[in-house]
């Protein structure tokens, strides 16, 4: 049965030298223009699901938002999303005063001044069995990664190793505003929680995590110089390369291998890891 937010397309496959005829799904890429108070404030290519939630998450990862009390109303609708916000006048402020840069995924993002990065003060434990079952879960979960190994995909769990949500798209970024939407919508208290991401941590992701107060950070991938020095600024704990002994790595059309041995690699915040 194909997913949600998959296409099937026939392709030709090459195996053993020659082209065959096969089937490959592919991420549907919608265009999603983001109205604000009646005005376009961007214009979002997602992957069609949990698209209230992405739009919450972008507004508060942007700064345009503090929280979700902010929000009026926020609908998905055929030609885009309409949120209304309680003060225009804020927003136009929070407007006026962001710029932006364009950011490792190749995207535009806000930026944000070191001088005023959140200070996670946060005291939770995690466990490190809980960040393993953690990564394994989110590869046995993600239904776009696991059947086109070309979709990002994020958790967020409780300090028990509990699942609270996941979240997938062809973004690694939108997938964080996926998660941090979710959790403003609900009101889950982040400080109590960590994520898992199949994304590479640059300093933009590592930004987006601590805005939402999530104090630790797992990716099966990399962490970069700037990503780990702002985890530090900030007092995040932030891991790369975390897999479980055994767990299976999803490659192109359903491929994939199996991580010989547990791995993780601590670079900021150690003591938050037992």
């Amino acid at each position: 049965m194909t997913a949600p937010g998959l296409k099937r397309f026939n392709v030709q496959r090459l195996e053993e030298g020659s082209f065959v005829p096969a089937e490959a799904l592919l991420i549907i890429e919608k265009e999603l223009p983001i109205i604000v108070n009646g005005e376009l404030l961007a214009t979002a290519s997602v992957t069609p699901l949990m698209e209230r939630e992405f739009v919450a998450g972008y507004l508060f990862g942007q700064s345009f938002i503090e929280s979700a009390v902010e929000i009026v109303s926020l609908e998905i609708k055929e030609k885009g999303a309409y949120a209304v916000l309680a003060d225009a006048d804020a927003l136009k402020g929070r407007k006026e005063k962001t710029t932006y840069r364009i950011v490792s995924g190749g995207g535009r993002t806000a930026y944000f001044e070191t001088s005023v990065l959140p200070c996670l003060t946060s005291d939770v434990k995690i466990d490190r069995q809980h960040i393993f079952q953690a990564m394994t879960l989110l590869f046995e979960k993600a239904a776009l990664y696991e059947q086109t190994g070309g979709a990002h995909s994020a958790a967020l769990f409780d300090t028990r190793g509990n699942l609270l949500c996941l979240m997938e798209d062809i973004g690694r970024h939108n997938t964080l505003d996926k998660i941090i939407g979710y959790a403003l919508l609900n009101g889950i208290d982040c400080t109590r929680t960590f994520m898992v991401s199949t994304g590479r941590m640059a300093s933009e992701m590592v930004i987006k995590i601590a805005r939402a107060g999530i104090p630790l950070v797992a990716t099966k991938t990399a962490v970069t110089d700037r990503g780990r020095e702002i985890g530090e600024q900030c007092g995040m704990t932030v891991i790369g390369s975390a897999r479980a002994a055994g767990s299976r790595m999803i490659k192109d059309m359903g491929d994939s291998n199996i991580a010989e041995k547990a791995e993780m690699k601590i670079y900021t915040g150690a003591e938050r890891v037992l």
